[in-house]
């Protein structure tokens, strides 16, 4: 079973917006055993004893009143730590799968409950946005998270990103909410207000144009740029080479442009210039909006 990588924010989204994309994938396979518990096997990478993986299965069994026994394993081919939902995708793909062998009927809300709750092993706390994509594909936005309300849309959408080969940042996302600003304007606050507004309806639509207005930022984005490298740079070509939007894909250092077809390899170039510019390696991918690991089994 496979759950692709994800971007979540998008610029004004923060925390409720995130899209999936066929840049990357995780896989897992399951086999049913006797007796009560998941036994994990992680291929590739290591994410230690406490993982979203366990603890999803946890949050799942609790959810659905039941325990199996579960043998896992996970290959996890999303650069990690690199903001493209490389913990959720795993704890996604591996739920799917399971859920898949054992023949369940699972509400899609469930699955994302359950994998958001593990992301507390990964990011210190509950994240649903990241898993909510990797679990629906398109475009998701969580419309409530007490309950857990989530609307997909499927809007044709072609992004170039660039995934910059740098040390991991320790505790990143903590550091990276750190940064954020307490307190804002009220004009501020109206002008994001606007901005996701327009995100919403550029997905509803399918409108590139709707969707580049909100991936426009003034309170996230400025706060978390000089933690980003090479940010500026790779905007800026982005941009001058046509690109429609650009964002830092959630909480980086990877980031996301949103283009046109027409012009995806251009863009990807520049992206491409703009890393060895600043001295650093990095691989750049031009992805389309992909159906996620859900999609396999309903």
């Amino acid at each position: 079973m496979k759950a692709p990588s994800t971007s979540a924010n998008l610029g004004s989204g923060f925390d409720v917006v995130a899209v999936a994309h066929d840049a990357y994938f995780a896989e897992a396979y399951i086999k049913l055993t006797s007796g009560c518990g998941v036994d994990i096997k992680f291929r590739g990478f290591n994410p230690g004893s406490d993982n979203t993986v366990k603890r999803a299965f946890q949050h799942l069994f609790e959810r659905l009143g039941r325990c199996w026994g579960v043998e896992a394993e996970v290959v996890n081919n999303i650069p990690i730590a690199r903001g493209l939902g490389s913990s959720g995708a795993s704890a996604v793909a591996a739920l799917a799968a399971f859920i898949r062998e054992a023949g369940l009927r699972v509400e899609p809300a469930v699955v994302v409950e359950a994998a958001g709750l593990g992301e507390v092993a990964a990011a210190g706390s509950p994240h649903f946005d990241n898993v909510a994509a990797a679990a629906l594909g398109g475009a998701v936005v969580i419309a409530s998270v007490k309950p857990l309300e989530l609307v997909k849309f499927m809007p044709k959408l072609i992004f170039v990103i660039g995934v910059p080969d740098v040390p991991p940042m320790p505790e990143k996302t903590k550091v990276m909410r750190s940064v954020l600003p307490r307190e804002v304007s009220f004009r501020t606050y109206v002008a994001q207000l606007a901005r996701v507004s327009a995100l919403v309806a550029g997905f509803a639509k399918s409108d590139p144009r709707l969707v580049a207005l909100g991936m426009s930022d003034e309170v996230v984005e400025p706060a978390r740029a000089p933690y980003v490298p090479a940010y500026g740079r790779v905007k800026r070509y982005a941009l001058e080479a046509g690109a429609l939007a650009v964002s830092i894909s959630g909480a980086g250092p990877s980031i996301i442009a949103l283009v046109e077809e027409k012009n995806s390899d251009v863009v990807k170039a520049a992206v491409e210039r703009a890393y060895i510019e600043e001295g650093l390696r990095a691989e750049v991918k031009v992805a389309s909006i992909t159906e996620g690991a859900l999609a396999q089994i309903i």
